[in-house]
Parts: structure tokens; C-alpha cells; sequence
């Protein structure tokens, strides 16, 4: 009798896990994917830079500065004195 009723109440206790996990595993894998969904969007815009706030697109004949270089002083010598760069003496083989 003892073994009838513990195997009985694994039986409903299994059962009642199979319904609960039936209605709660779409529920748990809707939010799952919904929450990857959002990642994924917030990297893209992330990437791509997004029409809202700051990055919407300007009208025609706006522009925007990002970065100015700083400008050099007349004071200071140019590091370059005039050159380009070197040129390399070189023949052609045939």
C-alpha cells in the first residue's frame, strides 16, 4: 500500500509539473526572445547611429563638426621642413 500511494503522488506531482511547464514554457520563450530582440535593435542603432535625438538627418546645407584639428602656431617650426617625404632611388629589373 505504502509503495501504491508514493507512486501515486509522483504520478500527480510529474503531471502537474508537465501542465505548468506546457503553459509556462511559451510564456518564458516569448520574453526570452523579445528581450534578444530589444539587444539586438539597441546594438544595431548602436552601429548605424539612429535617426533619433542628435544623429537625425540635417537639411540640406547644414553641416555639423565633429572634430577640429588643432591649428599649428607660426612660432613653431614645421617638423616636415618642406618634404614630403624621402625618395628612394631604385632600377627596374628585366
Amino acid at each position: 500500500m505504502g509503495l501504491l500511494k508514493i507512486l501515486l503522488i509522483a504520478i500527480l506531482i510529474l503531471w502537474v509539473l508537465r501542465m505548468l511547464a506546457t503553459v509556462l514554457f511559451p510564456y518564458l520563450m516569448a520574453m526570452f526572445v523579445g528581450k534578444m530582440q530589444q539587444e539586438a535593435q539597441k546594438q544595431y542603432e548602436r552601429q548605424t547611429g539612429s535617426y533619433t535625438g542628435e544623429n537625425a538627418p540635417r537639411p540640406d546645407g547644414k553641416v555639423r563638426i565633429d572634430y577640429v584639428p588643432p591649428r599649428e602656431t607660426k612660432n613653431k617650426p614645421s617638423t616636415t621642413n618642406g618634404r614630403v617625404g624621402e625618395f628612394v632611388d631604385f632600377e627596374e629589373i628585366k
